[in-house]
């Protein structure tokens, strides 16, 4: 009760400064604050501290990726790890962050972090935001960030949601077929004029997956709305219902499997994932005069996943004793997971210009409640045709969440200073339950409350000095909160504190007569660093990652002479030269970072040292065709950096590779480069388009991932389809 009372209590605060900051901005005429209350940019990106990079709809338009992978690997200090080939269970990685499950990349869905199941609780991305209902994708990173949380290591992605119409009625329809039994539908249908609007988007999407019996089945329903109160207030409603149902599986092959038929698992008939998510937000615009806006949201998912497996690697790894390494079994293991999420939370955030402190200023001010309930079961059967369950294992977790925010912009000339702070507040209560042998109930076997308060803070610049170029920079304090669901070993819940760390960067952004540049220098200096060992996560001392990011986009006419032409070049080129341990240790177990002992400068997990995106398109009103590649180097999946990028990879104390099961998981991912292209057709005066989009043109196979087995990479995919638009 008392944490509600301090979010009506700083709800009025927000509103009487809003109104004190409106009558002080009008007496000094600075500009109007424009800022959507979805978008996790300013309005004026010269005044941005920090990188960032925006995919329009006319740029999705063009391209009609297959999946939201397609889209993000090709912004700079993004790696992306393919393991399903609907993409929506998202493995991204920022600047060398381990992109399990995207647990360190914010995600956002028009603003709001409801894309993660739970984002304190269990940052696990099992979903992503369709591509037909996007306007654009935003990704920031640096000093930018502090104002968005909980995780802020390494940056963010915001898909920001297509508006309501406001000019009668609008629609569009999309049809796709391709290879591999792939079929896509897409709907949006809605109304509307000055005072508001109500939109309606339906989407299905089915196909075969990357293996055998791994086909995947989702559906997206969305109802969004808005209505224009009046020249002050505008309230906007939208509703999602997602359902997933594949044969989709996170366990990967053995060697031997991988090297019969990479894409044939015999024995995982049955295994299934199941998800059903319901999605609120609300977000009330309250524009205070013309210096000052109040924006609050309030968002609910709640999330019913369950998943059946057979298949297990149990090791039989003791970190006390390496010689253990390799040693254990591919279980049979029948299995279902049923998980329960329920979140919600609601954030108040003022914007108001004014001169309090001598110049000109933009400030943000705000804070952000937020609760998580999560029940995690496990039960194990003897088949999947068995409908009597026994219990395994149980744990609840309660998440309690406050943060606190302010920032402000000093506008001087051709500079900008914007310090700010973040201050999370988390208390978590976790009880974990074994199961009752030989039923399906539960006992209590632990219980353990944590609170952690953090102060976050950052200060970035800008410099506009140079012609058509900004110089921007900062240092920031990242974020990444304990995770409840996985601090647990040998029937007892481990505290595990957040990774904490200093996030430098240094960057130029700007236009030429060709086109538009960005480059980034960072380094993130991590303390505490979590790591998977296991099945259970622990802290494992420091990292360093640091390196540099290009991104461009020219008219090759106007690159090599004043005249422009229809070819453009475009490329987004990552070095991460350092991502190492500065410290030893030990990790053990099947998790994504499990396996051995590792030294004081071993490269980090899936941190690649290059990763590059380049395209050649040709661009006209009615055609748009495109080639590319992407290239990621070689890289650990795991911590001890064994050796051997073929299937067998590094085989442990000299075992038989024939014999020994455990071969696959260890060892590199070799390099693997990839070509795709697009091309598009929009016939001059017709509301009628064409498509065709190919990925993996080759036919390549190559390793994605050693994670609880080797995941093959997706194989040629052709999508060929129609869009109409009314």
């Amino acid at each position: 009760m008392g944490t509600f009372k301090k979010t009506a209590i700083t709800s009025a605060v927000l509103i009487m400064l809003g109104h004190g900051g409106l009558a002080f901005a009008q007496s000094n005429a600075l500009p109007s604050v424009e800022v959507s209350g979805n978008s996790i940019l300013p309005s004026n990106i010269e005044n941005l501290p920090g990188s960032s990079n925006v995919v329009t709809r006319e740029d999705l338009d063009k391209r009609e990726p297959f999946s939201i992978l397609e889209l993000v690997r090709e912004v700079p200090g993004l790696h992306v790890v393919s393991e399903d080939a609907a993409g929506t269970h998202l493995n991204i990685g920022l600047r060398g962050l381990n992109p399990r499950r995207s647990s360190r990349t914010l995600l956002l869905e028009d603003g709001a972090p409801t894309v993660f199941f739970a984002p304190y609780g269990d940052p696990s991305a099992h979903y992503s935001t369709p591509l037909e209902r996007l306007e654009r994708v935003e990704v920031l990173k640096g000093s930018g960030q502090i104002l968005y949380g909980p995780q802020t290591l390494g940056g963010m992605i915001n898909f920001v949601t297509k508006p309501v119409p406001r000019d009668g009625f609008e629609g569009s329809a999309k049809l796709s077929v391709g290879n591999e039994g792939y079929r896509g539908a897409h709907l949006n249908l809605g109304t509307g004029s000055e005072q508001g609007g109500i939109m309606i988007d339906l989407l299905k999407r089915q196909g075969d997956g990357i293996r055998a019996q791994h086909e995947f089945d989702v559906q997206d329903v969305t109802i969004k709305g808005q209505l224009n109160i009046n020249s002050a207030h505008t309230l906007t409603a939208k509703y999602t219902r997602f359902e997933e149902d594949s044969l989709f599986s996170e366990t990967g092959l053995t060697a031997q499997e991988y090297l019969r038929d990479p894409y044939s698992v015999p024995g995982t008939e049955g295994e299934r994932y199941v998800m059903d998510r319901d999605t609120i937000q609300l977000i009330h615009g309250w524009q205070l005069g013309e210096r000052a806006r109040l924006t609050t949201q309030v968002y609910h998912t709640k999330t019913d996943r369950t998943s059946l497996r057979s298949r297990e690697f149990e090791s039989a790894f003791d970190p006390m004793d390496p010689t253990t390494i390799g040693l254990g079994e591919l279980e049979t293991e029948f299995a279902t997971r049923p998980r329960q999420y329920d979140v919600f939370g609601i954030e108040p955030k003022l914007e108001f210009t004014h001169s309090a402190f001598g110049v000109p200023s933009e400030t943000i001010i705000g804070m952000r409640y937020h609760t998580e309930d999560i029940d995690r079961k496990k039960f194990e059967f003897d088949n999947f045709a068995d409908t009597t369950p026994e219990a395994d294992e149980r744990l609840l977790a309660d998440v309690e969440a406050t943060a606190f925010f302010a920032q402000n912009t000093f506008l001087m000339g051709d500079w900008t200073l914007t310090p700010g702070v973040r201050v999370e507040q988390i208390e978590q209560t976790k009880v974990l339950f074994s199961g009752v042998p030989g039923t399906a109930n539960f006992q209590q076997e632990d219980m353990l409350d944590t609170s952690e308060t953090e102060t976050l803070p950052g200060i970035g610049f800008t410099w506009n000095g140079l012609e058509n170029a900004t110089v921007f920079g900062g240092v920031h304090r990242g974020f990444a909160p304990p995770r409840p669901d996985r601090d647990i070993e040998n029937d007892t819940l481990q505290r595990v504190t957040p990774e904490l760390a200093t996030v430098t960067e240094l960057g130029i952004r700007g236009n030429v007569r060709a086109g538009a540049y960005e480059a980034t220098f960072f380094n993130l200096d991590i303390e505490d660093i979590v790591v998977n060992s296991g099945g259970f996560f622990r802290n494992e001392g420091e990292a360093q990652h640091t390196g540099f990011e290009l991104a461009g986009r020219f008219n090759l006419g106007e690159l090599f002479s004043e005249k422009a032409n229809p070819f453009f070049v475009s490329m987004a080129y990552t070095n991460l030269f350092t991502a190492e341990f500065k410290n030893s240790g030990v990790v053990g177990g099947e998790g994504e970072d499990g396996y051995g002992t590792y030294q004081a400068g071993n490269r980090l997990p899936y941190a690649p040292k290059h990763t590059l995106a380049l395209n050649l398109s040709y661009e006209t009103e009615q055609w748009n065709a495109r080639v590319g590649a992407t290239h990621v180097s070689k890289q650990f999946a795991n911590t001890e950096n064994f050796g051997g990028t073929e299937p067998l990879g590094f085989c442990p104390n000299g075992e038989d590779p024939a014999n020994d099961l455990f071969c696959g998981l260890f060892g590199e991912i070799e390099a693997v480069t990839l070509l795709n292209a697009s091309i598009s057709f929009a016939p001059a005066g017709s509301n009628v388009s064409y498509f065709l989009n190919a990925e993996n043109l080759t036919d390549k196979q190559y390793i994605a991932a050693r994670t609880n087995g080797i995941h093959p990479g997706r194989q040629r995919q052709v999508v060929a389809g129609i869009n109409v638009k009314f």
